[in-house]
C-alpha cells in the first residue's frame, strides 16, 4: 500500500512537469544505469533529461527532480502507456511484450543502447527490438546481426552505429588506478557456472597457488537463484559488491560467457581466461541467423579457453605469470586482441 501511494505521488509529480522534457532515459534498475549514465550525461549538455527508474538510483551526478521511480506494476505500465515525450532511449529490450509498452498519447521513438557488446540474438528473444525505432550497434557484429534481424522479421527498425560509451567511461574513470587483486571471476548468467561447481574448484586452486581473487556474480544469476550470497558466505569465497564493474583493480579476468571478456579485450588489449561452460542460450532461434555471435567467433581469439576439467591449468598459468619479474610483461598488449578490436568495434 505504502508503495501505491509513492507510486500516485510520483506520477503526479511526473504528469505536472512531463511537459518540461523532450528527452528521457528508462534505468531499470541501478545496474543499467551504470551503462546508460555516458548518454545520459552527454544529453544533459544540451537539455533537461527525464529518467524513469524501477530502483532508486545511487547517482550524485544527475538531479533528483529528475528521476522518477515506479515501485508497483500498474503505475509503471501506465506511465509508460501515458509518456508524452520526443524520445526515449533505454537498454531493456523487449518494448511492447512486457510491462514496458509504447505511449499511446504520443508519437515518441524508442532507442535502444546496448549494455553489453554481446550477440543480439543468441541471448534475446526474436521479438526484443521489434518495437524499437533504433537500436545502437556497437561492433561490426551487432551492425551485421541487428540487419539481418530487421530483414527476416520485416521491421523498420533503424541500425546505427555507435561508441559504447561504458568502456570510454572505465578508462578515464580508472586509468590511474593500479591493480590490487590477482584475480576477478566473473562468470555470465545461465551458464550452469555455479550448478557445475566452478566457483569451488577455482578457490581450491587459485588458493593452492596463493592467488588472490573475488567473485563477482551476474545480478541475474540472484535474481534466477543460481546461487546466494549465503551459499557463497558459507564457501568463505570474497565477493566484489561493487556497483560498477571495475577491471582495473585486477590483473587478469577468468568468466566463462560473460561479455566481460569482450570488455576486457577493449580496454586492456589482453586476453582473459574463459572456461568452456554451456553456452549462455536464451534464443535457441540464433542458429536460423547467417551471423554467428560475436562471443563464439572471437572466443578463442580474444580469450583463452579451458575445459572444465581442466581449471587447475588456469591457476597454474596465473601463478607463472605472477612470477615473471619484469612486471611490464604482464600488461603487455596483444597485437593480435588490439587488431582485432580496432578493425571491428566502433571506438
Amino acid at each position: 500500500m505504502i508503495n501505491f501511494l509513492k507510486d500516485i505521488y510520483s506520477f503526479y509529480k511526473l504528469k505536472k512537469n512531463e511537459s518540461n522534457y523532450s528527452v528521457g532515459f528508462f534505468c531499470e534498475n541501478n545496474f543499467i544505469f551504470e551503462y546508460l549514465e555516458p548518454y545520459i550525461t552527454n544529453k544533459l549538455k544540451k537539455k533537461k533529461v527525464l529518467i524513469l527508474s524501477f530502483e532508486n538510483i545511487q547517482n550524485d551526478i544527475i538531479k533528483k527532480e529528475n528521476f522518477f521511480i515506479f515501485h508497483t506494476n500498474f503505475f509503471r505500465e501506465f506511465v509508460f502507456l501515458t509518456l508524452r515525450l520526443r524520445i526515449l532511449y533505454t537498454s531493456t529490450p523487449g518494448l511492447d511484450h512486457s510491462i514496458f509498452k509504447k505511449s499511446k498519447f504520443s508519437k515518441c521513438k524508442y532507442v535502444y543502447l546496448s549494455h553489453t557488446p554481446v550477440s543480439l540474438t543468441m541471448i534475446y528473444s526474436d521479438n526484443s527490438f521489434d518495437s524499437f525505432d533504433a537500436v545502437q550497434c556497437t561492433n561490426k557484429y551487432h551492425l551485421k546481426e541487428m540487419n539481418e534481424i530487421i530483414t527476416k522479421r520485416n521491421l523498420k527498425t533503424r541500425a546505427f552505429k555507435s561508441k559504447y560509451l561504458f568502456i570510454k567511461k572505465l578508462i578515464e574513470k580508472n586509468k590511474l588506478q593500479g591493480s590490487e587483486i590477482d584475480v576477478l571471476i566473473a562468470p555470465s548468467w545461465n551458464s550452469s557456472f555455479y550448478k557445475l561447481g566452478c566457483h569451488i574448484l577455482l578457490k581450491k586452486f587459485l588458493i593452492e597457488n596463493k592467488i588472490s581473487f573475488k567473485l563477482r556474480v551476474h545480478p541475474m544469476s540472484f535474481i534466477k537463484k543460481e546461487i546466494t550470497i549465503e551459499e557463497i558466505k558459507q564457501l568463505d569465497i570474497p565477493i566484489d559488491s561493487l556497483n560498477i564493474l571495475n577491471l582495473f583493480k585486477y590483473k587478469y579476468l577468468i568468466t566463462d560467457w560473460s561479455g566481460a571478456f569482450i570488455e576486457y579485450a577493449m580496454i586492456f588489449k589482453r586476453k582473459a581466461f574463459l572456461i568452456n561452460t554451456p553456452k549462455k542460450i536464451v534464443n535457441q532461434n540464433y542458429l536460423k541467423y547467417e551471423n554467428k555471435p560475436i562471443e563464439i567467433t572471437l572466443r578463442n581469439i580474444l580469450g583463452k579457453t579451458y575445459d572444465i576439467e581442466n581449471i587447475k591449468e588456469i591457476a597454474s598459468t596465473i601463478k607463472t605469470l605472477n612470477q615473471v619479474k619484469d612486471k611490464k610483461k604482464l600488461i603487455e598488449v596483444d597485437e593480435n586482441v588490439e587488431e582485432i578490436i580496432t578493425k571491428n568495434f566502433f571506438i
